[in-house]
């Protein structure tokens, strides 16, 4: 993933309006996977990035 992948996720949520929690929800994770996602705290998975960017509507390969 490029190094700006959780400013690029922030950065979307905030232009939608979602808050971490929305988008948790939405994406069917908890809280924390989106807080740890964007402070790029730990691995984070494949999977989790296709959940998150399902919801906001951008492509993975957008994050690479």
């Amino acid at each position: 993933m490029k190094a700006a992948a959780n400013k690029i996720i922030r950065d979307k949520c905030l232009k939608l309006g979602l808050s971490q929690q929305e988008l948790a929800e939405k994406a069917g994770l908890c809280k924390n996977t989106i807080y740890n996602l964007e402070a790029k705290k730990g691995a984070t998975k494949v999977e989790t990035y296709e959940k998150v960017c399902k919801v906001l509507g951008i492509k993975i390969t957008y994050l690479l």
